[in-house]
């Protein structure tokens, strides 16, 4: 079996070529960085011409290359654009007029979704308050486009909260990793509003399991899941961290600019998964703290 990841340098690329090489899967790893080692080629997803180095002849490409964040994309709108969604299109158009069709693993995310306290299904309402929600959502679309026209098969994941590191002991990803970082400087905890808001926390161990066993399965072709994990609220999170450091939880009030574009309760009904997988049972953040 063969396997190509783009983005193969970000938090979740970088775990998912840990992964596989320890399932016994061989993967050629892509990103923009001009790095030397084995199995590694720089590609810019940008640039066409660059495109045409990565090998299609593979039974899978994880593409997980792109810009995140929230704010940061009304700022930098043309590049969010070029690098999330025409970097994704240069890629099926290479695939297109190729005589492969590798699967595409595609990783979206819970910002896709109108924040509600329940838990969410794949197919419930959709709200797109940031470039990069919108840009997910439509790469959700471009991959339902060119499967039904030019038969290129896809798997999409979206992806709420993940933590942990299989590699290091460098937690500082995301927003578990800001609670660390805080908590080991002595500091308490802050959070807006208290930290009401509910979210899916997901071991990196536990995500790569999910991606990598549901895109094998025939039958996740053209479909989409929601990663299963634990759903806590953040501030169960941060208080699960600070009593592992001594330290406190803080309230603070909302910016503005930040509350217009919050979320609210984004948490995830993982049935679908669960389901496919016949799933085990998700690592809880209380035990990952006690070995930190």
């Amino acid at each position: 079996m063969k396997i190509a990841i783009i983005g193969a340098n970000g938090y979740i690329g970088k775990h998912l070529a840990f992964y596989l090489q320890k399932k016994g899967y061989e993967s050629m790893c892509y990103d923009i960085q001009n790095e030397k080692h084995d199995n590694y080629k720089q590609v810019d997803l940008t640039d066409k011409q660059s495109v045409v180095n990565i090998d299609l002849n593979v039974d899978y490409i994880y593409m997980f290359a792109g810009l995140t964040g929230t704010y940061a994309g009304f700022d930098n709108y043309e590049t969010y654009v070029k690098i999330n969604e025409i970097g994704l299109l240069n890629l099926l158009d290479a695939i297109r007029h190729s005589v492969y069709r590798p699967k595409v693993v595609f990783p979206s995310t819970r910002l896709v979704y109108r924040g509600i306290d329940k838990s969410l299904a794949e197919d419930d309402e959709k709200e797109t308050k940031t470039l990069y929600a919108i840009n997910k959502l439509a790469c959700e679309g471009i991959l339902y486009a060119y499967k039904q026209s030019f038969d290129i098969p896809y798997t999409i994941f979206r992806i709420c909260i993940p933590y942990g590191n299989l590699l290091s002991t460098d937690y500082s990803f995301g927003t578990v990793g800001f609670f660390i970082k805080q908590a080991k400087a002595g500091k308490d905890i802050t959070l807006y509003g208290g930290g009401n808001i509910k979210r899916t926390f997901t071991h990196i161990e536990d995500l790569c399991y999910q991606i990598v066993l549901a895109s094998m399965k025939d039958e996740s072709n053209g479909e989409i899941y929601n990663v299963g994990g634990q759903t806590l609220s953040l501030r169960e999170a941060a208080e699960i961290i600070a009593r592992k450091y001594g330290t406190n939880v803080m309230a603070v009030e909302w910016s503005e600019r930040d509350l217009r574009i919050e979320s609210e309760h984004t948490y995830f009904d993982d049935t679908k998964i669960r389901t496919l997988l016949n799933c085990k049972d998700f690592k809880q953040l209380e035990d990952f703290s006690r070995d930190i």
